[in-house]
């Protein structure tokens, strides 16, 4: 239990924390030379998926995911606040974040458009009433710690409470480049 005090005791701390940059404040590089740029950073794709209040599936594709702590499991997911199911995420509290598998990259841009999400692919609910998508590489089942700002990103840091496996044999999808590949053709 010494941990979580701890752990409490830091988040409450940094909360409050003002940090004074280093250099000078510069409008820095243009919004789409910056996405450019870090698209050279490849990085795993995932759907946030939470049930609104009617009990309907909500979700999003999001590939700003990292863990941050083992003890407690601690993730995080970058989510830009104009997101449609960012509010759902604010009052649930809670989601299932699916790591996809290298064989569903329509499910990705389908959770990034408008399309009907109970429509995009099979779905159930857990025990702890969260949505779980019938195919992934990994699943998560997570509870928000806190949702800190991050310019026009709300960064949410949440608990894993139950983690799911998919196909064991199946890589997972990858976004580079501004481009979704399958784990096989760069493995």
């Amino acid at each position: 239990m010494k941990h979580m005090e701890l752990a409490k005791a830091a988040a409450n701390a940094m909360s409050s924390v003002k940090v004074t940059p280093a250099v000078e404040q510069t409008a820095g590089p243009a919004s789409t030379e910056f996405r450019h740029a870090l698209g050279h950073f490849a990085t795993g794709v995932t759907v946030i998926t939470a049930l609104d209040d009617d009990g309907c599936l909500q979700g999003l594709t999001a590939n700003a995911v990292s863990s941050v702590s083992l003890n407690p499991p601690l993730i995080l997911a970058c989510i830009t606040y104009t997101a449609r199911s960012f509010s759902v995420l604010e009052r649930r509290r809670a989601f299932s974040l699916h790591i996809l598998a290298e064989g569903q990259a329509q499910i990705a841009k389908d959770f990034a458009s408008n399309a009907e999400r109970s429509s995009i692919c099979a779905w159930e609910t857990t025990e702890r009433g969260l949505p779980l998508l019938s195919e992934f590489h990994v699943a998560l089942e997570c509870s928000i710690e806190q949702i800190y700002p991050g310019g026009d990103h709300g960064i949410v840091v949440a608990r894993v409470h139950q983690i799911h496996h998919g196909d064991k044999d199946v890589g997972p999808l990858l976004y580079y480049k501004g481009k979704m590949t399958p784990w096989s053709s760069v493995a």
